[in-house]
């Protein structure tokens, strides 16, 4: 067991299967199938683009990630086609738009930000129980140093929001908070990148949701602060490391 739970990747897959086991009785056998095929494409992408490009094989965990939180969040109502296109997308991804050797975008919110763009509605189906996203999700914050990052966007997302007037709390995310704002490979690590980070992510998606409305304020603000990663990443930072999602 200890051995299962030091690779974080495996609580991360075993938190996404439990949301999408919650909520499948409720969506049914269409649901079942989006999903399936939103893991197929990525994790098949993966282990392939992986083999072409590095010569490596891997097991693709990431993928797996990947592939639970772009299909947990796209309209299941759509074409299969969707789901398999912009899984694909968001791994494909990671392989192509790097910076000094690492990716700069979070696959998933690469893939679920271009859905924006092409209105494409998201319905976060997959943040199904609160309660145990936000469990796992302190368990995975501090375990890995991300809490900084949890910080700076919750210190800043609320602020601004209460200026505007608006009970940020009501409208928060807490699958954005603890499963797509804390992805390693592009939050980073340390006190003050984490936290300027999360700071860049809440202050982006206060101005979405006010200036943009009818865009998906968290995944937009992430995709804007996973922009400026090749500055913060001046900033010297120590941790270590975490899934690739």
């Amino acid at each position: 067991m200890k051995k299962l739970l030091k690779d974080k990747k495996n609580v991360v897959i075993a938190l996404l299967s439990v949301l999408f086991i919650t909520i499948l009785p409720q969506e049914g056998l269409r649901f079942l199938l989006w999903v399936l095929a939103g893991l197929v494409s990525a994790s098949l992408a993966d282990y392939w683009l992986s083999k072409l490009i590095f010569r490596r094989t891997i097991v693709p965990k990431s993928a797996i990630i990947t592939g639970f939180i772009v299909s947990g969040l796209l309209d299941y109502h759509q074409p299969l086609y969707i789901a398999v296109i912009f899984s694909f997308l968001a791994v494909f991804s990671k392989y192509v738009l790097r910076f000094r050797k690492k990716h700069i975008f979070n696959p998933a919110v690469f893939a679920l930000f271009l859905a924006v763009l092409f209105r494409l509605p998201l319905t976060w189906h997959i943040e199904s129980n609160i309660f145990l996203i936000a469990v796992v999700g302190v368990y995975l914050a501090y375990t890995l140093k991300k809490i900084p990052h949890i910080l700076g966007f919750l210190i800043f997302f609320t602020a601004l929001f209460l200026v505007d007037k608006v009970k940020a709390f009501a409208i928060l995310s807490f699958f954005f908070l603890f499963v797509m704002l804390i992805e390693p490979k592009t939050s980073g690590y340390g006190l003050s990148r984490g936290f300027g980070f999360g700071g860049l992510a809440g202050i982006f998606a206060f101005l979405i949701f006010k200036f943009f409305p009818g865009r998906d304020f968290f995944v937009s603000a992430l995709f804007l602060a996973n922009a400026f990663n090749p500055f913060l990443d001046r900033i010297k930072v120590r941790g270590g490391n975490w899934y690739a999602a």
